[in-house]
């Protein structure tokens, strides 16, 4: 319980005040204990932030992954575009999440940006798995052209990156508008039709 809460205020504090200006004693006074307790389950500061980090990632992951169960039976189409809307409505609608990622992926100290990159990397693989799935299934009903998955993968999660910053640049209604306009160009550019 108490490494959970550890990170769940870590989380909510590095989203309020980014990397630098959150330390170990302001954690650990929000959680309610000793800040020496905290390396009872965290080497350092860095090591708890990685720990956030995965945290993010995984959770991300796994919303996605809900959402694509439920749709088994979705077309190759359907099951694209949910993994990209389900990528804006999580981020819509976990803040928090979303700005604490945003300050671990962009402006962390440059020591912790290979540990970062390693765990983001680890990361997608996992979406590469489903997305690899999906494109194989689109390629061999003939639904997608017949290109290297490799590229449509690469391809695919470029689209999510860019709609990611999209939703820092634009008001929600314009957002959305490009969102739709963004995955119609894209989805005639990979169709066999």
């Amino acid at each position: 319980m108490t490494k959970s809460k550890i990170l769940d205020v870590a989380c909510k504090q590095l989203a309020e005040k980014g990397y630098e200006r959150t330390t170990l004693s302001s954690i650990a006074k929000e959680v309610g204990i000793k800040t020496p307790s905290i390396y009872a389950f965290f080497k350092s500061k860095e090591d708890l932030f990685m720990a956030v980090y995965k945290d993010l990632l995984e959770h991300h992951f796994c919303y996605i992954q809900q959402s694509l169960g439920q749709m088994k039976n979705g077309t190759v189409k359907e099951m694209l575009y949910q993994i990209l809307k389900d990528v804006c409505d999580y981020h819509l609608s976990q803040l928090e999440k979303t700005a604490s990622y945003t300050r671990l992926a962009f402006f962390l100290p440059l020591n912790l940006n290979e540990e970062v990159k390693r765990i983001f990397n680890d990361m997608e693989e996992f979406h590469y798995e489903i997305l690899l799935d999906i494109f194989s299934k689109g390629i061999e009903q003939g639904i997608l052209k017949d290109q290297p998955r490799d590229d449509l993968i690469a391809s695919f999660l470029c689209l999510m990156d860019g709609i990611f910053l999209e939703l820092f640049y634009y008001q929600e209604d314009k957002f959305q508008r490009r969102f739709e306009q963004i995955w119609n160009i894209y989805w005639n550019g990979i169709c066999n039709e």
